[in-house]
């Protein structure tokens, strides 16, 4: 008898064990799915604003220059901003020793807001290599734009040790009609590196 009883406790045992690790497994898959699906779901939602746009991120890029001081470090497009149904261009402009930000309405084309602070010294550090950068912001936008057949949404200058051979790029992101393309345009010689779809 006692050992039908241990024989049954640890046939229980195993099967709540089993019911148990079950579970967690069909938890895990079903919220790994729908973390995809939110990225997924980010990701069009990014891509519907940026086609709706009226205006593109050079000619908002324009507007701004005329109202800016400084030399254009990063431009990018923003589709869940507050301030604008459609999204906001946030540009982005240097001085020796301040940061400007404008923000365009991507549906008008208007102004509708400004963000000035100043640069730490990394900022500043950053700002002189970019300076010196053989490639500006404006021309990685060409190549990237000409390498992938698209219109730039998102461009920013790294100065960092990411890529041994490419030390100071352009980080890029490119509409192209449903998709976005990441990719890097090297500062010096304008090559482009590291080109994905992005998930």
């Amino acid at each position: 008898m006692n050992t039908l009883l241990k024989s049954f406790q640890l046939t229980t045992l195993g099967a709540c064990l089993t019911l148990a690790l079950s579970a967690g497994v069909l938890s895990t898959t079903a919220s790994a799915a729908e973390q995809s699906s939110n990225k997924t779901t980010a990701k069009s939602s990014e891509v519907r604003a940026a086609q709706a746009s009226k205006i593109t991120l050079k000619k908002a890029i324009n507007v701004t220059s005329k109202k800016a001081s400084g030399t254009l470090v990063s431009a990018e497009f923003d589709d869940d901003d507050d301030k604008a149904k459609g999204g906001v261009y946030e540009i982005e402009f240097n001085t020796d020793t301040h940061n400007y930000e404008i923000k365009v309405d991507a549906l008008t084309g208007k102004v509708i807001g400004t963000e000035t602070e100043r640069l730490d010294s990394g900022d500043i550090a950053d700002f002189k290599t970019q300076k010196q950068a053989k490639i500006n912001i404006t021309k990685a936008m060409s190549i990237a734009e000409k390498n992938t057949n698209g219109r730039v949404m998102e461009i920013e200058f790294k100065n960092d040790r990411d890529y041994a051979d490419h030390t100071s790029y352009y980080e890029v992101e490119v509409l192209k009609s449903n998709q976005i393309i990441e990719l890097n345009v090297d500062a010096n010689s304008g090559s482009v590196f590291n080109r994905v779809v992005k998930k």
